[in-house]
């Protein structure tokens, strides 16, 4: 009985964190899909603080914030625990969509995206530690890791499908729903038990994480930028602010089909990251982080043949459209097994488990980061057609940048932990 109510527990704290770190991902993202609708609103008013540069900027410093800011909340967990930066992150979520209520000043709005930033700054690496204490055989961890990967990403999407559908129907007043899944990400958190270990005192900050992460982070922070770009300026690029006449995918779609889009996004994304996450194992880290690489470059070629269809339908449609959902499929094994080979060195170093898995955050708020400054300067010169072209190069250089012997161990972690699952048909 006492087994069976650890075993509930453990149950109850890892289900509490994905779903946590979901909502709180996913509130980030609406709100930033929707001051995406609000400029876009403004300019074609003929306000002067809109254009695809105050997007970008607002997106650079939502995700500097979370840059900065991780490093320092895995450092601060592996002192004082877990729990105080899982509640301080929706606490800091809901003081930012407070901010957002305020007349639409660009200095202002800014403001309350790096407090906003700080949200995923403390939630991610304090997620994470968890997770990764209470998982040890790989398969667990792949299959955990992915389930993460569809609440973190995931949420990115759903974000943006929910910030549509609250811009469509209330407008500026959807800021105030935000807020409530603020407070329910709180909750969820309030109910995540223990802490990773940790010894009783730590000096400084030895360099140790990065040691364990470093031939992972190029490659990495390259399909982080190529994700960023979209994250950044896709809904104000498809809600038709510069139409372009021969970019199909630059001609004014609405909230609802906006959200639709990224509502079918999530589906596939949920869908294949799953099953990447059951697949860790089964086939090498390697193999899966090498598909992933490619699966990039194939979704930039997909969206290159949509964006130059004449129309929604037909064949010239039809194919790219079908590439897009095998290049989504294979995009996806990226970074469950990325965070799975994370996980697996950070058992070398438990002391800086917080350290060692924050760094997933760095690199995703980094990515992000490059990924808006890219996407504005590329969108500018070349509309939807510059942001094909910079998820093409990046997702390119995520591939040359994989570390040749991507599954070897780290210094102090045991090799069998994750060479001894692979298959003998593995690369």
């Amino acid at each position: 009985m006492p087994e069976l109510a650890i075993s509930k527990r453990r149950a109850v704290s890892l289900g509490a964190t994905i779903l946590g770190s979901f909502l709180v991902r996913a509130a980030g993202a609406a709100t930033g899909v929707m001051l995406g609708f609000m400029l876009a609103n403004i300019y074609r008013r003929g306000g002067g603080e809109s254009s695809p540069m105050a997007i970008s900027l607002l997106m650079i410093t939502f995700n500097a914030s979370e840059l900065i800011g991780a490093p320092l909340a895995g450092l601060l967990i592996d002192r004082l625990g877990l729990r105080p930066l899982l509640l301080a992150g929706p606490i800091l979520g809901i003081i930012a969509e407070i901010f957002f209520f305020a007349p639409s000043r660009l200095g202002l709005l800014a403001v309350a995206r790096l407090v906003q930033g700080l949200t995923t700054a403390c939630t991610v690496p304090a997620a994470l530690a968890f997770l990764s204490d209470t998982s040890h055989r790989i398969g667990e961890r792949g299959r955990i890791m992915g389930f993460f990967e569809v609440g973190s990403i995931g949420g990115l999407a759903v974000g943006y499908t929910v910030g549509g559908v609250l811009w469509d129907h209330l407008h500026r007043d959807g800021f105030f729903d935000l807020l409530l899944i603020y407070l329910v990400g709180l909750a969820m958190f309030a109910l995540v038990r223990g802490r990773p270990k940790r010894p009783k005192q730590l000096h400084g900050f030895d360099w140790q994480a990065i040691k364990h992460a470093a031939d992972l982070m190029p490659s990495w922070l390259a399909l982080n930028a190529a994700a960023g770009i979209w994250f950044g300026q896709a809904a104000y690029q498809f809600s038709g602010a510069h139409p372009r006449p021969d970019q199909l995918l630059s001609f004014g779609f609405s909230g609802r089909m906006i959200g639709t889009i990224f509502g079918v996004y999530t589906l596939l994304f949920a869908v294949g990251t799953i099953g990447w996450g059951l697949l860790i194992g089964r086939i090498s880290i390697g193999t899966a982080m090498r598909i992933g690489s490619v699966g990039v470059i194939l979704a930039a070629i997909s969206i290159l043949g949509i964006n130059h269809a004449r129309h929604f339908g037909g064949m010239e449609f039809r194919l790219p459209f079908l590439l897009g959902v095998v290049a989504l499929a294979a995009e996806t094994a990226f970074t469950p097994a990325a965070l799975t080979l994370l996980a697996a060195r950070s058992d070398a170093i438990p002391e800086r488990r917080g350290a060692l898995m924050g760094i997933y955050s760095t690199l995703l708020a980094g990515g992000q980061l490059i990924g808006a400054a890219i996407g504005g300067v590329f969108a500018i010169a070349w509309g939807i057609d510059g942001l094909i072209a910079a998820t093409a190069l990046l997702g390119l250089l995520g591939l040359l940048t994989l570390p040749s012997d991507v599954n070897r161990a780290s210094p102090g972690v045991p090799r069998p932990d994750w060479r001894a699952s692979r298959t003998p048909t593995s690369s």
